[in-house]
């Protein structure tokens, strides 16, 4: 049996690497552009927050109490023993209903455990991460120091 021996011109194989080369090119751009636009729209529009809006209070309602960030919109009610906490998925809401630990946080000035349902709440950084504090009076005493 005769096997037939394709022959093929150099202008061809260069237009073949070409295709192939542009075709590579294409797919590593459209990923790295996917993966930037992925992790901005992540931040940015979860978050939102305008520099002017950090470290000033903020409505508990809009903060996931289990990931303790800002979201920026309006998250599930956990009631629990007669308070009220926030999270963001299912998850957070079975966290809050059956561990304490992710109901409580700790004041960074005064290094109390702090009922999260009942702090002064600030968000710390445009990435929307969130600080909780037993009063106004314990914030504003952090923030002359």
């Amino acid at each position: 049996m005769k096997t037939r021996k394709h022959n093929a011109s150099p202008k061809s194989l260069r237009k073949d690497k070409l295709v192939a080369y542009l075709t590579l090119v294409s797919l590593i751009v459209v990923a790295t552009v996917a993966v930037f636009w992925i992790q901005g729209y992540r931040i940015g529009s979860s978050v939102g927050i305008a520099t002017d809006e950090i470290k000033t209070p903020i409505d508990p309602s809009l903060v996931c109490m289990v990931n303790d960030a800002y979201m920026g919109v309006a998250q599930i009610p956990v009631p629990v023993n007669g308070k009220t906490y926030y999270g963001c998925c299912e998850m957070c809401v079975d966290k809050l209903n059956n561990l304490e630990s992710a109901r409580i946080a700790i004041d960074p000035y005064s290094g109390n455990p702090v009922d999260k349902s009942e702090a002064f709440i600030v968000v710390t950084n445009q990435q929307g991460a969130v600080a909780y504090f037993e009063s106004e009076a314990n914030y504003n005493a952090l923030k002359k120091n």
